[in-house]
């Protein structure tokens, strides 16, 4: 008699195409980051197509759309339900990147089904060109469309830094280097408590309307906070060479004022510097994933955290 085989996942991380420089280990990561909780077991990693397949302990369709709803580097999840080959005829329809029906593999068909895939149009609209953000011009605030969008995060940056904070609901968060809020507004429409804080007056109107006014105006080199108020800091610091001595110098007070972890995502040229000024801080390097932002500009995501050493690379 044939023993059914559970149930497992077929999961297409994005590509490098359209801007995004996504490796294959740092889509990993993020996608066992959100089902941490689950018992998981990888079936084959298929690197050079930026995919995977792999089984997750009782997942309903409606709970691992929640969830990979939450992930920014998951093009799409499909379930694969397997059964014997009997010969018969099978037919599945091409989408975009995978197929979706009856597919036979040597003596096995299994059936493809879609659960999930990302909303191009809705990250498109939400991406920092074409996010309107209030500032303040000559005394007036005003709408401004794309304010300062290179310095901007985009949406699926700021899910993936979230998500690899691994945050606990209860835990209180701080953006330091908050700028036009992608990281703010990713943490608000989880529900996540965070305060956002940046240098740049011009701005506090948006960061203001994005944060609920839970804000403020402060240089990250002397914070208004009491020691120990965060649980973390997720934060993108500037990569212009102009301000690496201040963001540098901003690390001592990052470090006074949170309680457990420090999430960087930080310029490839800075990262010596970063690690250097940590080191005896009292936080250690518990994680490092490499990606690109702007196009092409190598950069990391640091996570330090105040237990002890355990740098995944």
């Amino acid at each position: 008699m044939y023993n059914q085989v559970q149930d497992s996942f077929q999961v297409f991380f994005r590509t490098s195409k359209g801007g995004c420089g996504i490796e294959y280990e740092t889509a990993k990561a993020e996608l066992l980051s959100v089902f941490r909780d689950r018992q998981t077991n990888i079936l084959l990693d298929l690197p050079f197509k930026m995919r995977m397949n792999i089984y997750i302990e009782d997942m309903s369709d409606d709970e691992l759309c929640r969830r990979a709803e939450r992930l920014g580097y998951t093009h799409g999840i499909l379930r694969a339900h397997e059964e014997p080959y009997l010969g018969e005829e099978l037919k599945a329809q091409h989408r975009i990147r995978w197929y979706e029906g009856w597919i036979r593999i040597r003596n096995k068909k299994i059936l493809l089904k879609e659960i999930y895939r990302q909303d191009e149009e809705k990250l498109l609209q939400e991406a920092p060109h074409r996010r309107e953000f209030y500032i303040e011009r000559n005394g007036e605030v005003v709408e401004a469309t794309g304010h300062r969008y290179r310095r901007g995060m985009s949406p699926n940056d700021a899910k993936f830094i979230v998500n690899i904070a691994e945050l606990q609901d209860y835990e209180i968060i701080l953006d330091p280097f908050a700028g036009i809020g992608g990281i703010v507004i990713e943490c608000r429409n989880r529900h996540l408590r965070i305060f956002a804080s940046d240098i740049d007056t011009t701005i506090l109107p948006g960061i203001a309307h994005i944060s609920d006014n839970k804000c403020a105006i402060s240089d990250a080199r002397k914070l208004p906070f009491r020691d120990c108020l965060f649980d973390a800091v997720i934060t993108e610091p500037p990569f212009g060479t102009r301000y690496r001595q201040s963001v540098i110098e901003s690390l001592p007070e990052l470090c006074r004022i949170v309680k457990s972890k420090i999430i960087l995502l930080i310029a490839d040229d800075m990262y010596s510097d970063i690690m250097g000024s940590m080191s005896g801080s009292g936080f250690l390097l518990k994680k490092e994933f490499a990606l690109r932002r702007h196009g092409n500009l190598k950069s990391h995501v640091l996570r330090f955290d105040t237990s002890q050493i355990c740098c995944e690379k």
